[in-house]
């Protein structure tokens, strides 16, 4: 005789085939899940495009001091000279308005500054 506070289903009052059924349903959600997982374990090669970007160019008669300092050789005081200094048109003038820029920088900069 069941007792009334006693609910209709109980895991304790499973029969045999009921838990050996549960033990498979485990066991084959637990195998579906390994193979699924161990299918996507490997690398994958994904395809990558690269394209050169062109260089960012500084106009040196418009830019801010903090522009002019991204500059190889170019720190806050050079670039606030650069910038009392301005009209700028060559290479040589932006050298002697900061004070000077080693050759070996104004090489490297060569491509990034505009005077516009």
């Amino acid at each position: 005789m069941e007792r009334p506070d006693q609910p209709d289903f109980a895991w304790y009052r499973l029969q045999g085939r009921e838990i050996a059924v549960l033990i498979v349903l485990g066991a084959l959600l637990v195998a579906l899940t390994s193979w699924a997982w161990l299918r996507d374990a490997g690398f994958k090669e994904v395809p990558v495009r690269h394209t050169e970007l062109p260089p960012a160019r500084v106009n040196v008669n418009t830019a801010s001091v903090g522009e002019l300092t991204a500059l190889p050789g170019i720190g806050e005081r050079k670039a606030e000279k650069i910038v009392n200094a301005r009209p700028i048109s060559t290479l040589d003038e932006l050298a002697d308005a900061a004070g000077g820029i080693p050759a070996k920088d104004l090489e490297r900069m060569k491509d990034y500054v505009v005077f516009e």
